[in-house]
């Protein structure tokens, strides 16, 4: 466990030798703690702390939080690279690309737009095209099996939950549709009256466990939908160009990007 007393270069170090031996989860948890008191560090280390820490993440799929380690270090140096002789040409196409949208929406925040001093403006949310497509992706697997999109976008702790509570409601779903379908058929060809209350009653109670399991899916069908859309860290909806124009008069624009 690294400790506030060990010196920057050698906490740093002790990430290498983490990350050259695999250890990709201690090297991610040693970067937070270390990341914890940045005030502390330099730029220099803290770009090597989150390097570290966006490969080790890489290497365990997790490229959400890859994206936003590499995204800390443009913050401090847009101009950094990745050494080509100790880095591979994967990771080094991934943060490429991270580079390039970061690089867009730091020149779109740039942009100031000149008016009157009674007029204010709420800048425009800008997504990359490869945000829009992971969107649209996410969107098509939620829309086939909730919480997939989820998964898919890097929250596995709510896409685990939905994902397993939609297989649950789905397969006793389709269980009770064919075992009342079975029942309604044996209530129906039923001759003896002391045989014809008992197999209704199996019926009647297949068939509300049928319609609570419908029910309970179309409820977490609908939910992940929502929360995927409209609540999830990045949502295809993109409200822009709103202008407070003089004390009497508001104009609202806005458009939805999917």
């Amino acid at each position: 466990m690294l400790t506030l007393a060990q010196e920057s270069q050698d906490s740093i170090a002790i990430l290498k030798q983490q990350l050259e031996s695999f250890q990709y989860n201690k090297a991610i948890n040693d970067a937070n703690e270390l990341l914890e008191n940045k005030v502390k560090i330099n730029d220099k280390d803290l770009i090597e702390i989150y390097r570290i820490k966006a490969i080790a993440q890489y290497s365990l799929q997790n490229e959400k939080g890859a994206k936003e380690s590499f995204f800390n270090i443009l913050k401090i140096d847009t101009t950094f690279t990745l050494d080509p002789s100790t880095t591979s040409p994967k990771i080094i196409a991934f943060f490429d690309q991270v580079k390039n949208d970061y690089l867009q929406v730091f020149e779109s925040e740039k942009q100031i737009v000149k008016t009157k001093t009674d007029t204010v403006y709420i800048p425009k949310i800008v997504h990359s095209e490869q945000s829009t497509s992971e969107l649209k992706q996410a969107a098509i697997r939620s829309v086939i099996l909730p919480g997939w999109g989820h998964l898919y976008m890097g929250d596995n702790l709510k896409g685990t939950i939905l994902t397993s509570l939609s297989l649950i409601t789905l397969g006793s779903s389709i269980y009770f549709i064919i075992d009342s379908n079975k029942k309604e058929r044996l209530y129906l060809d039923a001759l003896d009256p002391s045989l014809i209350q008992q197999r209704y009653n199996d019926y009647n109670k297949s068939y509300k466990l049928k319609n609570i399991s419908l029910v309970s899916f179309a409820a977490v069908w609908l939910y992940s939908q929502i929360d995927l859309l409209f609540f999830s860290g990045k949502n295809p909806l993109n409200i822009s160009n709103v202008e407070f124009l003089h004390s009497n008069q508001t104009q609202l624009n806005f458009q939805i990007k999917f």
